[in-house]
């Protein structure tokens, strides 16, 4: 983990939560060597009807309408729910969800679900109306001079209030109540997306995580016998659905929030206020430290009570202002060691920020070479206190975009399985390819920017996608489709 803050390592856990939590939902299929195959993340036998699109096609959606959203900000709505129960409702509402989403449908215990959900009205009410509202304002106090220590309760609140959603529609697909299961879905989604507004890249991982429950829930719908086909209501979704440019725009800028002194790095300044800002930086460097384990040991004479002067850094900072930042040599020679010291630490970390982020503004097919270049830069970088700071604050961006895509190569999937659907209502029959399918267009694999994998064996269709390098247990999609028989 190369992030230091008090919520980095919820950050990392949710990542492990969602490759863990597809692997227990969808158990590998043995096939010829079961010992020797490799486990997929998402490996699912599914058996669905053939349909074709309702009419009107739109009849259906899974993210709300913009005529359809109202002024006004969801937040104060969600985190109003979190105040209106005691300790024995929150436990309720911690525990009972989860464990029963985590059934098969037909083992739901109907009625205890159903009264469990009649006594959360209210919430699921207001819910259902904050998915509707036209912003997301989170309002965290981004200039309070402490950025990392910013707690984020409301994160884990947003991830208690999901499973009441998931469970409602579950509910309703049980029942045969299609029309309300695509309503709880629909808010599930907007839910979902809202939660990902807040600036930080942890908000965007917890809306990952829910979205992709909430497509775990849909596919659940599909195979229904009766479903009807949702092509269309998958089509309207946002792609992507969680879109991270401002979370990563936000962290891009975190260094100068919390080391204010560093903003304008450019501001002529005294020999004292050099050496005063190194002194607070190198303490605040320390103190961050401390909230990841092992502390970063600091090397003699770059100690926040140490002489710029005695820095062991001190030849590499003047020679990377010199090569890498073209400073004029009379210039640094004329800097005091604290000076040059901080001009080296900020210039050196934005350096290899700016390495790190770059691969997020391509698709992600295209950004994993750079990312690869990018974190063994970062893994080589010298041993010196700049270096230090840029593996403390720089996030572990390929997880985190790994983990984007994973959700949105699902909701792909899952419309590549409703054009199957309406292809065989058309034709009678699974195609012998993908190519074949020309009612409705089948999406490419967002992990790879190429057509998905597929190949039909008898009656059975094989949808699946990998990500050259990654291990399939950690990225690996695979659907096994059948055609169930008419009657």
């Amino acid at each position: 983990m190369n992030r230091l803050r008090q919520w980095s390592a919820l950050a990392l856990l949710l990542v492990t939560v969602l490759l863990v939590s597809a692997v227990g939902q969808a158990p590998a299929t043995k096939e010829k060597k079961p010992a020797a195959e490799e486990k997929w993340l998402v490996d699912r036998d599914l058996t669905v009807s053939a349909r074709a699109a309702p009419i009107p096609a739109l009849s259906y959606r899974l993210y709300p309408a913009n005529s359809e959203r109202k002024e006004g900000n969801a937040v104060p709505m969600y985190l109003r729910l979190s105040q209106e129960r005691g300790d024995a409702r929150r436990q309720e509402v911690v525990m009972k969800p989860d464990g029963w989403n985590k059934l098969p449908l037909d083992k739901l215990p109907l009625d205890d679900v159903r009264a469990f959900l009649d006594g959360y009205k209210y919430n699921l009410r207001q819910l259902h109306l904050g998915a509707r509202r036209k912003t997301a304002d989170w309002n965290y106090s981004l200039d309070s001079g402490d950025t990392i220590g910013i707690l984020l309760p409301d994160m884990q609140e947003m991830r208690w209030q999901a499973p009441i959603l998931a469970l409602e529609a579950r509910l309703a697909i049980a029942e045969g109540r299609y029309a309300d299961a695509i309503r709880a879905l629909e808010t599930g989604f907007s839910f979902s997306q809202q939660i990902s507004e807040g600036p930080f890249l942890i908000c965007s991982l917890v809306g990952i995580a829910r979205a992709s429950h909430f497509a775990d829930c849909v596919l659940e719908l599909s195979e229904r016998s009766d479903a009807p086909n949702l092509y269309w209501a998958l089509a309207v979704i946002p792609r992507p659905l969680i879109d991270q440019r401002k979370p990563n725009e936000f962290e891009m800028n975190l260094l100068d929030l919390q080391f204010p002194d560093l903003a304008d790095r450019n501001k002529s300044r005294s020999e004292a206020e050099w050496d005063a800002i190194l002194k607070r930086v190198r303490t605040e460097m320390q103190r961050v430290s401390k909230v990841e384990k092992p502390v970063i040991l600091v090397k003699a004479g770059n100690a926040a009570t140490d002489p710029a002067s005695k820095s062991p850094d001190l030849s590499d900072a003047r020679k990377y202002l010199l090569e890498v930042v073209k400073l004029p040599a009379k210039r640094v020679e004329a800097m005091s060691p604290a000076e040059v010291l901080l001009r080296y630490l900020t210039n050196y970390y934005h350096e290899l920020r700016d390495e790190v982020f770059k691969a997020a503004y391509v698709p992600f097919p295209e950004g994993r070479t750079l990312s690869a270049e990018a974190e063994k830069r970062l893994k080589s970088a010298p041993d010196t206190q700049a270096a230090d700071l840029a593996r403390q604050f720089l996030p572990a961006i390929p997880k985190v975009r790994l983990a984007q895509v994973r959700l949105e190569r699902k909701l792909a999937a899952l419309r590549a399985i409703e054009a199957l659907r309406m292809h065989a209502a058309q034709s009678g029959k699974l195609p012998d390819k993908l190519s074949a399918v020309t009612i409705v267009p089948i999406p490419n694999d967002p992990g790879t920017g190429k057509p998905f994998e597929y190949r039909l064996e008898g009656k059975t269709a094989t949808l699946s996608s990998r990500i050259v390098g990654e291990p399939l247990n950690t990225t690996g999609l695979r659907y096994r489709v059948t055609l169930r028989e008419s009657r």
